[in-house]
C-alpha cells in the first residue's frame, strides 16, 4: 500500500510538468518577422490626372531590414479638413485586364475578352508592394483637384513582427484632360491654345505656290462627337484646307491604313476614314507597331509619294502622336492653314 502511494505522488508531478512544458511551447512562435525603421514612403505627394489609370510603382521604400512579404493598407482617406473622402473609397465600375494585351489582337471582341468590369475604389494600394494606384474613373465635377489642397491618407505597413504607419500622404489630382497632347491647362482646365500641331511633317509643298509647308502651317483638332449615341467606340481621321473644305484622305495613298491604328474595319466615307476601336488609345503603355517606341502614344502617319522637281521621288509625310483616354466617338482633324499640299507629280 505505501509503495502504491509513492508511485502516484511521483507520477503526478511528471505529468503536470509535461503538460506545462507542452502548453508553454505551443504559445511561443517559432520565429518573428522583422519590421525595420527604414520602411517608409519617400514620395509624399501624388499628382495623377483624373480619367487615367495611374500607377506609382516602387512608391514604398521597403529597405533591407524587414522580413517579406509586407502588407500595405490604406487608412483614413480624407479631405484636408478631416472629412472622410467617400468619393475615393466608394466602388465604381472599371475595366480590369484578365489576360495580357499583345497588340496582335484581331478584333474588338478579342480585346474585350481580355478585360472585365470590376467594381473598385478609385484610390487603391497594392497589398504586398505598396504601389499607389488611381483608377481611370472620376471627374473634377465631384473629385477635388488642384489648386485645391485635395486629400490626405495614411498607410499601414505590417508583417507578423508588428506594424508601422506612414501618415499624411497627399493626393492632389489634376483635372481630367481626355487626350494628349492637350491645349488645356493642367490646373485651370482652360484652353491655352486654339489648336495643336503635328508631331512631324516632311516634303509637303503648296499646290498653289509650291512653297514648303511647315509643321506650324498645319493645325490639329481633337474632338468628341457627343451626338453619336451608337454603342462602342470609333476614331475618325480627316483633313481640310484653309477654307474648311474637305481634302480626301485617300489622297494620302501610301498610308498603311491597316497598320496605323490598332483599330478595325476602316471605312472610307465623306473624304474621311473611320476605325472601330477600343479605348483608351493606346490600350496600355506597351510598345507595338501602332505606338511610339515607349508605347505611351498611338501614331497617325499619313503618307503619299509623288515625282518632284528633276524627276526625283518625293515622299511626303504628316504625323501626329496622341493618346485618348475617354471612350466614345472621336475625330482627329488636320487643317492646312495657308494652302493645300500638292499631290500631283511635277
Amino acid at each position: 500500500m505505501k509503495t502504491m502511494i509513492k508511485f502516484k505522488l511521483f507520477f503526478f508531478p511528471l505529468v503536470l510538468c509535461s503538460m506545462i512544458h507542452t502548453s508553454c511551447k505551443s504559445l511561443i512562435p517559432e520565429s518573428i518577422d522583422a519590421l525595420g525603421d527604414d520602411v517608409n514612403y519617400t514620395t509624399r505627394e501624388y499628382t495623377p490626372t483624373l480619367g487615367r489609370k495611374t500607377i506609382y510603382e516602387n512608391a514604398a521604400n521597403v529597405g533591407n531590414t524587414s522580413s517579406l512579404p509586407l502588407e500595405f493598407k490604406l487608412l483614413n482617406i480624407r479631405t484636408v479638413d478631416g472629412t472622410p473622402a467617400t468619393e475615393l473609397t466608394d466602388k465604381f465600375p472599371v475595366k480590369v485586364w484578365t489576360a495580357s494585351y499583345t497588340g496582335e489582337e484581331k478584333s474588338i471582341e478579342e480585346i474585350e475578352r481580355k478585360r472585365e468590369i470590376q467594381y473598385r475604389p478609385i484610390l487603391e494600394i497594392a497589398k504586398n508592394s505598396g504601389d499607389i494606384m488611381l483608377w481611370d474613373f472620376g471627374s473634377s465635377d465631384w473629385i477635388r483637384t488642384q489648386p485645391d489642397s485635395c486629400y490626405l491618407f495614411d498607410v499601414e505597413i505590417s508583417n507578423s513582427g508588428g506594424r508601422r504607419y506612414t501618415r499624411g500622404l497627399r493626393l492632389k489630382p489634376f483635372k481630367q484632360r481626355p487626350y494628349e497632347p492637350s491645349q488645356y491647362d493642367v490646373v485651370t482646365g482652360l484652353a491655352t491654345n486654339q489648336a495643336l500641331y503635328p508631331s512631324s511633317s516632311s516634303n509637303l509643298y503648296g499646290a498653289r505656290t509650291g512653297d514648303y509647308i511647315f509643321g506650324g502651317d498645319i493645325q490639329v483638332f481633337v474632338f468628341k462627337d457627343f451626338s453619336n449615341k451608337q454603342p462602342g467606340g470609333s476614331l475618325t481621321i480627316s483633313v481640310i484646307d484653309s477654307l474648311n473644305n474637305p481634302i480626301d484622305v485617300s489622297k494620302f495613298k501610301d498610308t498603311k491604313w491597316n497598320e496605323m491604328i490598332h483599330g478595325f474595319n476602316p471605312q472610307f466615307k465623306d473624304n474621311k476614314v473611320t476605325y472601330s476601336v477600343a479605348y483608351p488609345i493606346p490600350l496600355i503603355q506597351y510598345p507595338t507597331k501602332y505606338t511610339t517606341v515607349d508605347g505611351s502614344r498611338a501614331q497617325i502617319a499619313l503618307r503619299f509619294d509623288r515625282i518632284g522637281f528633276g524627276g526625283f521621288l518625293t515622299r511626303a509625310h504628316l504625323g501626329f502622336n496622341f493618346a485618348i483616354y475617354e471612350e466614345g466617338h472621336w475625330e482627329i482633324l488636320f487643317r492646312f492653314r495657308r494652302e493645300s499640299p500638292k499631290f500631283d507629280n511635277e
